[in-house]
C-alpha cells in the first residue's frame, strides 16, 4: 500500500518530523534537493545548462539548493528569483546565502538566453489561490522553453488536494514529490501536468506517517497479489461461495454473460444468472458452467400475482447465494425494479448494484436523504457496493457532472450517509473506492477500458471475491486494481489500447492472477 496524501496531511507530515521529532527543516531541504539533482542526473545530458525558476517560500529553497548541488556537479547553474526576497522563508535565505558564497549566479526576474533544464521551484504544495502577475508570467515562460522540466514537489499552479489548475500550472517532464504521493498530481487534471513522477524518501519517519494515518492510499500489483483470497488445498465448489447474477434483458444478453464469466474467473465455486427468458440459451452456449434461472419478460409485472411469482422465485435464489450482483443489461422496466426492492431487503450478504440498477435505484426516493439544495446523500446497508461510472453518480446523488469531475474525491465522500456504510466504487480514469472512512485511488490500467462491458466484467470480478469472504470495500478495492491490471496486461501482451473488448479482460485474467 502507498500513502497518498492532501496537503493537510502532508504539512502535518512535516511540522511532526521537524517540531515533535526533531530532524531539522534543512536536513529535509538538503535530502529533497539530493532527489531532484539525482532525477535531473538521471535524466538529462550531463552539463546541460540548468535554470532554477525560485519563489520565496521553502519549495524555492528546495530548488536553490538542488541547483547548487548540480553546479558542484559541473552543470552551468543560473537561479532565476520570483518575488520578493525580504519575503524569503528563514531556509530560502540560508540557501540563497550558501549559493552566493559559492559564486552561482542568481537573477531577479526570467533571464534571457536558453536552457536545457528548468526547475519549477515556484510553490510547494501550500498553493490554494489562482496564479497571477509575475508568477503566472514565469508559468508561461516555463511553458514556451525548448527544455526538459522538472517540478519540485508539485508542478507550480497545481492543487495538491484536488488536482484543479490554477489558472495556469507548469507542465512538466518529470515532478519529484517528496515522502509520499500527492493527491493533485495522481488526480485528474493535475496528473497530466506531473509528467513521470518519483515519490523521492527525504528522512520523513514511519512513526509520524503512521501517526497521521494519510485517508488516501493506493495498491501496487505487488499489494494486489498478496490480498487474493487464499486457495485452500482441500476444498471443492462449496468452499469458494456462490454468486448470483441478476442480469440481461430481452434485448441484452451480452451482460450478463461477462459479470458471470468474471466471477467465475476471480475463482468463486458456483455462479447462477437470474436474466429474462430470452437470454437463457446464449448463457448455456456461452457459459456452460453457469446455472441459469430465468423469468418471463412479456408479462405484466403491475399486476400482484406476476409480482408475487418473480417475487418469490427471487426469493428462493437470494437464499442460495453467497453474494449477488444485479444491474448489468437489466434495463429499467417494471421488473428491475422489482428485484432491486427485493435485493436490498437482504441485509446479510454482500449486493454489488451496477448499470442499470443504479438507475433504478436512483428513482427511488427512499434509498436516498436529501439536502436543502436538492443533491443526495445514498443511504443503503454496509453490505451494498455501487458501481457508478460519473454520468450515473449525477442521477444518484443530483450534484451536476463538472462538480463531480473536478472534485471526485470530495464528491465521493459527499455521497454516503455516513463512515464505514455501503461502498462505493467511483468509476473515472481515476476510480475511487471508498465506505466514507478510508479512500482509495485506482492509478492502474489504461485507456483500452473505455469500451463497452467493461464495467460489467468489473461488476463480476467484485463479486467473485465476496464469494470468497472478502469484505466489500476491501473486494471492490481489489476488484478495481485488478481489473486496471488485466487492461494493463492485454495492451502490453497485444499492444493495442484500439482494440480491447471486455471480454479480452477474462482471458487477461488467467495471466495476472496468481498461479
Amino acid at each position: 500500500m502507498q500513502y497518498i496524501t492532501d496537503v493537510r496531511e502532508a504539512k502535518e507530515i512535516d511540522r511532526m518530523t521537524i517540531q515533535e521529532i526533531g530532524i531539522p527543516s534543512m536536513v529535509l531541504m538538503e535530502k529533497a534537493a539530493l532527489a531532484v539533482a539525482g532525477c535531473v542526473k538521471s535524466n538529462a545530458a550531463p552539463e546541460s545548462h540548468v535554470l532554477a525558476v525560485c519563489g520565496m517560500g521553502n519549495n524555492g529553497g528546495d530548488g536553490v539548493a538542488a541547483a547548487r548541488m548540480l553546479w558542484e556537479d559541473g552543470y552551468p547553474v543560473t537561479v532565476s528569483l520570483i518575488g520578493n526576497e525580504e519575503n524569503a522563508s528563514e531556509e530560502m535565505k540560508k540557501q540563497l546565502d550558501i549559493a552566493r558564497k559559492l559564486g552561482i549566479h542568481i537573477c531577479t526576474g526570467l533571464p534571457s538566453g536558453e536552457y536545457d533544464v528548468i526547475l519549477d521551484a515556484l510553490f510547494g504544495i501550500g498553493l490554494s489561490r489562482e496564479v497571477t502577475g509575475e508568477f503566472a508570467d514565469a508559468i508561461n515562460w516555463i511553458n514556451e522553453q525548448d527544455a526538459l522540466r522538472f517540478a519540485v514537489d508539485v508542478p507550480s499552479g497545481v492543487n495538491a488536494s484536488t488536482g484543479e489548475i490554477l489558472a495556469v500550472a507548469v507542465v512538466a517532464d518529470f515532478t519529484i514529490t517528496f515522502g509520499t504521493n500527492k493527491r493533485g498530481i495522481v488526480l485528474f487534471p493535475g496528473c497530466n501536468y506531473a509528467g513521470n513522477v518519483v515519490v523521492a524518501d527525504i528522512g520523513f519517519p514511519k512513526k509520524v506517517v503512521e501517526k497521521v494515518s494519510p485517508r488516501t492510499y493506493t495498491l501496487t500489483r505487488e499489494d494486489a497479489m498478496e490480498m487474493m483470497p487464499p486457495r485452500i488445498l482441500r476444498s471443492n465448489k462449496g468452499s469458494y461461495g456462490k454468486v448470483l447474477v441478476i442480469a440481461g434483458s430481452p434485448e441484452i444478453s451480452g451482460a450478463c454473460y461477462l459479470s458471470a464469466a468474471a466471477a467465475y474467473r476471480m475463482g468463486c465455486g458456483l455462479v447462477k444468472v437470474f436474466t429474462a427468458a430470452e437470454n437463457g440459451h446464449v448463457i448455456k452456449n456461452l457459459l456452460p458452467e453457469a446455472l441459469v434461472k430465468t423469468y418471463d419478460s412479456e408479462l405484466d409485472y403491475t399486476q400482484s400475482l406476476n409480482r408475487f411469482d418473480i417475487t418469490k422465485s427471487l426469493q428462493e435464489e437470494i437464499k442460495w447465494a453467497t453474494c449477488i450482483v444485479i444491474g448489468p443489461g437489466i434495463g429499467t422496466a417494471e421488473p428491475a425494479g422489482i428485484m432491486l426492492d427485493e435485493v436490498l431487503k437482504e441485509k446479510n450478504k454482500a449486493v454489488v448494484i451496477d448499470a442499470d440498477g443504479l438507475n433504478v435505484l436512483a428513482k427511488k426516493e427512499t434509498y436516498f436523504v436529501k439536502r436543502e439544495d436538492g443533491t443526495r446523500k445514498i443511504c443503503l446497508p454496509e453490505n451494498v457496493v455501487l458501481t457508478p461510472h460519473l454520468q450515473e453518480m449525477t442521477r444518484l446523488t443530483r450534484f451536476e457532472l463538472p462538480v463531480i469531475r473536478a472534485k471526485i474525491v470530495e464528491q465521493a465522500l459527499l455521497s454516503l450517509e455516513s463512515a464505514n456504510c455501503q461502498t462505493l466504487v467511483l468509476k473515472d480514469a481515476r476510480t475511487v473506492v471508498t465506505d466514507g472512512g478510508e479512500v482509495y485511488i485506482n492509478t492502474i490500467g489504461n485507456n483500452a477500458l473505455s469500451t463497452g462491458g467493461t464495467g460489467d466484467v468489473l461488476s463480476g470480478m467484485i463479486a467473485g471475491l465476496l464469494a470468497q469472504g472478502m469484505r466489500p470495500t476491501k473486494a471492490a478495492v481489489l476488484g478495481v486494481c485488478l481489473h486496471g491490471l488485466a487492461a494493463e496486461e492485454y495492451v502490453r501482451r497485444k499492444g493495442g489500447r484500439y482494440s480491447m473488448m471486455a471480454g479480452d479482460l477474462l482471458d487477461m485474467l488467467q495471466e495476472i492472477l496468481p498461479k
